[in-house]
């Protein structure tokens, strides 16, 4: 670590703080209770950087993404649809800025290159995700919310949450076995 502390700041590492630093910021006005908590995250982020320390940077920006995701989940009611969109909202946005700090292009046209097809990228990854795991907990939740009764919706939710678990465990899994027989 201190071996980098004399190298200087690329300019994709600067703009990736500013732009993490005003979401940090940004996330006050939803959840004005922990402004203070938002400006601490600001200021580790930003001395991280600083000395290039990667591991901070991370666990910094990993705590502000559970503390947005447990926030958003309160104020939200623990609403499932719309904790799933915040999820994939702040995945998504958290991975620009990770790319953002990674990318070394040298010209703004490369620059919007990569970024544009991260975007696209989302399209055929984030997307899916997101809609996939809502019908599954909607459809779980509707299969064993008639079994279970609204009155241990909880319970019917972790369920579901189990049953969408299993199946993508399957999906990922099945398809590598298969392929490895044939070969």
């Amino acid at each position: 670590m201190m071996a980098d502390s004399g190298r200087v700041l690329e300019q994709g590492e600067i703009l990736s703080f500013v732009l993490t630093a005003g979401v940090m910021l940004f996330s006050s006005f939803f959840f004005p209770a922990a402004y203070w908590l938002f400006i601490l995250l600001t200021f580790i982020d930003g001395v991280a950087t600083a000395f290039h320390n990667d591991t901070a940077i991370s666990i910094d920006r990993a705590a502000y993404v559970l503390t947005a995701l447990v926030l958003g989940g309160i104020n939200l009611k623990l609403s499932i649809l719309p904790m799933i969109l915040e999820t994939a909202v702040v995945v998504a946005l958290m991975d620009l800025l990770f790319l953002v700090r990674r990318i070394r292009a040298r010209s703004r046209k490369d620059f919007l290159q990569i970024i544009l097809r991260r975007l696209e990228s989302y399209i055929f990854t984030l997307l899916p995700a997101t809609i996939f795991s809502a019908g599954l907990i909607y459809l779980g939740g509707f299969a064993f919310g008639a079994t279970i009764g609204p009155g241990n919706a909880l319970l019917g939710l972790g369920l579901a949450s189990i049953a969408v678990f299993l199946i993508i465990l399957y999906a990922t899994t099945r398809p590598v076995e298969s392929l490895k027989s044939n070969s």
